[in-house]
This record gives structure tokens, sequence and C-alpha cells, in this order.
């Protein structure tokens, strides 16, 4: 059976579920996010990072994670988002190796008291905060809320579906909505940009001529409105569809094929 790395000349796999560094397009929306994550970093403040799922949120704290020097920031990551308030501060504690105290206010002193002797500044970054509980919201609250005027032990960036700005706007969560200082979103691909973006995954993979057509770009676009992991997956299937038609070439047709397919899934 032909392989795609036969039909297309590639030498490993495209499109894998986690890219490689070389695979990563670092478009303009991408490189803001990072940047404002830094410019909060270094005013103290909260931030909010959110995102319609698929649009490269994980990449996007991953990176900024790299661009932290190792030597000054530790960077701790949760989501899980779903626990009990009290296991949700028992987490963060357990994770920088406390043990949790009976009570939950103990284990959230405790918590900043460790924080505050620690040699590097962490940065705490709580992934899918859209499905936290509000007592967990008001935890996170509690946690800043000794330190509005004067240095936090720690950075967090606060991450999630746009359902989560929803929540902070509700009336119960203003004193920690008060205290985010920076708010960025990670927005979809442009049609230019997921051209971009298909040609960086192909160069990643050994690609050494252009393989999907101009037709074929602008259907990916359409039928993924540029949210990259769904580029990705139509990307794939139209390969795989130019692949069974003996094609050397991914035109507007594979891609409808792949569209068909996959909602056979």
């Amino acid at each position: 059976m032909t392989t795609l790395q036969e039909q297309f000349g590639f030498t490993q796999q495209p499109f894998p579920r986690v890219p490689s560094g070389d695979a990563i397009l670092h478009h303009k929306g991408l490189e803001e996010v990072i940047a404002r994550l830094h410019f909060a970093l270094e005013r103290d403040t909260i931030a909010l990072l959110v995102a319609d799922s698929g649009c490269g949120k994980s990449t996007a704290l991953s990176l900024f994670a790299r661009s932290l020097d190792a030597s000054s920031h530790q960077v701790v990551t949760l989501s899980l988002t779903t626990l009990a308030p009290f296991s949700l501060i028992s987490n963060i504690a357990t994770s920088l190796g406390l043990k949790p105290r009976r009570f939950k206010g103990d284990t959230a002193a405790a918590l900043l008291g460790h924080l505050r002797s620690l040699p590097r500044r962490i940065v705490l970054v709580i992934d899918e905060g859209h499905l936290l509980p509000d007592e967990s919201l008001e935890d996170l609250r509690l946690l800043t809320a000794d330190e509005f005027d004067r240095r936090s032990p720690f950075a967090m960036v606060l991450c999630g579906q746009p359902r989560l700005r929803e929540r902070l706007a509700e009336p119960r969560h203003t004193a920690l909505a008060q205290r985010i200082g920076v708010r960025t979103r990670l927005r979809p691909l442009t049609e230019a940009e997921v051209g971009l973006f298909i040609a960086r995954h192909l160069k990643a993979a050994g690609a050494n001529q252009t393989v999907f057509d101009t037709q074929a770009i602008a259907a990916i676009f359409q039928h993924t409105r540029g949210v990259p992991r769904l580029v990705q997956n139509l990307a794939l299937g139209a390969a795989l569809a130019a692949m069974a038609a003996g094609s050397a070439a991914i035109d507007a047709v594979a891609v409808q094929q792949a569209v068909v397919d996959l909602e056979d899934l």
C-alpha cells in the first residue's frame, strides 16, 4: 500500500497531533498573546487568556513557558478544574511539594508562605478555567486578596474558552475580575495564515514542493474557519483522499472528499 511519504515525497508523517517546533507557525496573533503574557508577568498582574477549542491555546502556553528564564521562573500548570474547591488549593499545594492541611484556609496560608520563600517565581497556569466551579474561582481570589497592594508571591495565568469571560463578568466574581490586569484572546487563522500554516507543516514533514493548490487552501479555510486543529485534520484528510485517487497534488476536490469522509466518522 502506498504511503503519504511515498505519494507526496514526505520524509515523515505530516500534520501530527503534537507538532514539532519546526511545524509551529508563529503568526501575528500567537506572538501577540505571548507578548501580553510577558507584559502581565512584568506588571505583576493576573493574565486572562481565552481561545475557542482548537485555536492553539496549549501551543501558546507552551511557547510562553519555554520563553521564560528557567533560573528565575517555574511554571506550574493545573487543569483539574472540575475538582471541588478544597481539592483545587490542595492540588496547587501538592504540585509544589506541600502536604495539604486539614482546613483550606490553613493550606492557603501555608501555600502563600511557601511561595514567598522560593528562589524562583512561580507562574501558576490554571487551564480550562471555564469549567471551574464558582467556589474555586472565589478561592483564586482569596489567594490574591492580601497581595493587592504589594508584589504577589506568584504570577497567575487564567485560561479557558470564551465562556470564562462571561463567568468572570458575573457579579459574584467582580473582585477576581478586577484583579485581572491583562486580557488577551487567541483567534483563528486568517486565510493567508492557513496557507502559511499548511506550508509550515509540509516543510517540517520534508516536502520539497507545493502539494496543496490555492483552491484547496481556500476550501480548507472555508470549512474550518481557520481553527488550527481543524485545519490539520482536514488537510490530513485531503492528503489521504488525494492519495486514494492517485493524485500527486491536493486540490479542492480532495478537500471536499475529506469533508465527506470526516463527517462519516
